[in-house]
């Protein structure tokens, strides 16, 4: 691939149908952490989401000759990813009935998935600009769901450096996003930490 190609352009399957693996990478590293988030919307488990996610990568990768995107590659893979936890559900046969599910999938529009998939992704485009003890100290308290003690303990630094680091980090997230982003990075934050 000389020239850049956007990764919302479906002309990037043309290059990932040759086998050009820097089209698929650029495709991967767009997309993956928007897709995590928004599957472990319907698996409730981010690890889960994750390898969800790996695995229709993987798929894509070795189907991309029979795959046909003609109009957007974000809904073709938002709506992948979905179909996938949905079977996945269907499949561990879940203690809650497939038909709730669902039910429960319908009274959330896709459209707000997505929205909130996209949130999450720059939410995540943000955190990973932080300084590294930043970043670290942060991403335990958020995605680890650690109290600042714990951190402390964990890194081996006074609970007064963990507090510091946040509040550096959550400084500098304010900076970088907007009042909407920074209430729901608020929110999730404050969601697991309660």
């Amino acid at each position: 691939m000389n020239e850049m190609v956007d990764i919302k352009d479906p002309s990037i399957f043309i290059y990932i149908k040759k086998g050009d693996e820097k089209a698929f990478s650029l495709l991967f590293e767009g997309y993956y952490a928007g897709l995590s988030f928004f599957a472990m919307k319907y698996l409730n488990d981010l690890d889960l989401g994750r390898s969800l996610v790996q695995q229709v990568f993987i798929d894509l990768w070795q189907n991309r000759q029979k795959i046909e995107v003609k109009k957007s590659v974000k809904s073709y893979l938002f709506q992948t990813v979905r179909n996938r936890c949905i079977d996945y559900l269907r499949k561990a046969k879940t203690v809650v009935e497939v038909s709730e599910l669902h039910a429960d999938m319908e009274e959330v529009p896709f459209h707000d998935l997505v929205e909130e998939a996209e949130l999450n992704e720059r939410i995540n485009s943000a955190v990973s600009q932080l300084p590294e003890k930043c970043r670290e100290v942060f991403l335990l308290c958020r995605f680890e769901g650690l109290k600042y003690a714990e951190i402390a303990r964990e890194l081996n630094i006074s609970i007064k450096t963990v507090e510091m680091q946040m509040g550096i980090a959550l400084k500098k997230l304010r900076e970088n996003l907007s009042d909407y982003q920074m209430i729901n990075l608020m929110a999730c934050f404050f969601t697991t930490n309660n």
